[in-house]
């Protein structure tokens, strides 16, 4: 982790640190607006909107070092496969820490909020502090690339697949939590977590094994899941 920071800390210089803000921003932008546009009719405060963002940016900066930290460990055991190691990586290390930590966030920072005050509001702030999250995170992703030019070419594309299943799975979070502070039944925190971590954890999987197709079913995951968050959406119209 030491090793991690002090990487970091000699490749950032201004240009770079401009050129990952703005190009993990636009996408970032784009799907908050889409976010936003789904709650018109009752919208939530802008200040509780960009704090619930903001808390998805700094839970990024303890977990990317600690997700780097346990790959290194795991990837070091000799007796455990390629396949394996994909699945521990991409369900137990970055699909179960990364969403157990948006819940946290969401439990502990909004559902006690007064503007918490219908079922849609968990998906407004799920995605958004998912996005939160997928914003911070691309930018580390840029500083840790070879080049400045691979940097951006990856939080640019990243902007359109990784973001897109931060927004998604914090979506699922925020509207199991929202069922679970209407309808009261405990059932609903698991269930979220549960199918947020399979949803991140099948995405990773997918991008891991690198297959020279792997387009096709990103596309189908996220289109699928995206369309199933919808009609539950459309719901509350």
């Amino acid at each position: 982790m030491e090793n991690l920071i002090y990487y970091l800390i000699e490749r950032v210089n201004w240009q770079n640190s401009l050129i990952f803000v703005l190009l993990s921003g636009g996408p970032t932008l784009i799907w908050l607006w889409l976010c936003l546009s789904f709650d018109r009719s009752a919208p939530e405060p802008k200040i509780e909107i960009f704090k619930i963002f903001l808390w998805g940016c700094l839970i990024t900066l303890p977990l990317i070092p600690l997700a780097g930290y346990l790959s290194r460990l795991i990837k070091g055991l000799d007796w455990l496969g390629p396949v394996a190691f994909i699945f521990i990586l991409s369900f137990l290390i970055d699909g179960l820490i990364e969403e157990i930590s948006k819940y946290l966030v969401l439990r502990y920072r909004i559902y006690q909020s007064k503007h918490f005050d219908e079922l849609r509001d968990g998906f407004i702030y799920g995605m958004t502090l998912g996005l939160g999250f997928a914003f911070m995170e691309n930018i580390f992703y840029g500083f840790l690339s070879a080049t400045t030019a691979l940097g951006a070419t990856t939080v640019f594309l990243r902007g359109f697949t990784s973001t897109f299943m931060h927004f998604l799975s914090g979506g699922i979070i925020g509207y199991y939590l929202g069922l679970y502070k209407f309808k009261n039944k405990k059932s609903f925190i698991f269930q979220g977590i549960f199918w947020a971590i399979l949803f991140h954890g099948l995405y990773n999987t997918i991008v891991r094994f690198n297959w020279w197709w792997n387009l096709l079913p990103l596309a189908i995951l996220l289109l699928g899941v995206y369309l199933i968050i919808l009609k539950r959406i459309k719901k509350f119209d």
